[in-house]
């Protein structure tokens, strides 16, 4: 696969195909940014001209100009990913060709190993930065950065913001960290829930040893 600056980017027109082609299979949520709005849905198959985007037909949406220049925002397996590209056409059953975008950035940094803990127990951050100290949910965690769950209607973060704050997780006591965020993208079929992709700054020897450790040896509890 040809990618560049560690593995962040697809170039090549089939592997960005295949990925596209892996991306719709999923039936993840997509977002797509132009035209002075969004619009969520998801992606089908892509044709042989690019990808094709198909709005939440719950949701009233009006396409952007043909020819305007978008952007789509979205997760395929456990990373994030993100393209610039331009709205073709819009098919008589709502879809929106896309043109197939010349790259494809993986926006998460993180390439280790990373645990999936939305809805686990014991996993949370509490914000120092903000009055009264809120909790955020969190996403996924690994040694080099986390993902968080925040309600926009409270907290709203943006690409390279400092957040500080205290993590919180079973068995380990709490560690000071700033995050700074890398994305955001929104919360699968939750329509006011965001998950801010971050990685940690600045961290002190001993907290990236505990960090590592519990990352290292954390499994999640299987049910009975």
């Amino acid at each position: 696969m040809d990618t560049d600056t560690g593995n962040l980017w697809l170039t090549r027109p089939s592997d960005i195909h295949s990925h596209l082609a892996c991306a719709a299979g999923e039936r993840r949520s997509v977002t797509i940014i132009g035209g002075g709005g969004t619009a969520e849905g998801i992606f089908h198959p892509p044709e042989v001209s690019g990808p094709t985007f198909q709005p939440d037909n719950r949701i009233k949406v009006i396409p952007p100009r043909l020819g305007a220049s978008v952007k789509a925002e979205y997760c395929a397996r456990t990373d994030a990913y993100s393209f610039f590209t331009r709205l073709i056409t819009v098919d008589a059953r709502g879809r929106w060709l896309l043109q197939s975008p010349m790259a494809v950035e993986r926006c998460d940094r993180r390439v280790g190993t990373r645990h999936v803990v939305a809805g686990v127990s014991g996993f949370c951050f509490r914000l120092s930065t903000h009055p009264g100290q809120p909790l955020l949910g969190l996403y996924d965690i690994s040694d080099q950065g986390m993902a968080l769950v925040a309600d926009t209607r409270r907290h709203v973060f943006h690409q390279d913001e400092r957040v500080v704050g205290t993590l919180h997780m079973p068995g380990v006591l709490p560690l000071e960290l700033v995050l700074e965020v890398r994305h955001g993208r929104n919360y699968p079929r939750q329509p006011n829930l965001r998950v801010y992709g971050t990685r940690f700054a600045d961290v002190n020897p001993e907290i990236q040893t505990k960090l590592s450790e519990f990352v290292r040896n954390w499994r999640r509890a299987t049910p009975r």
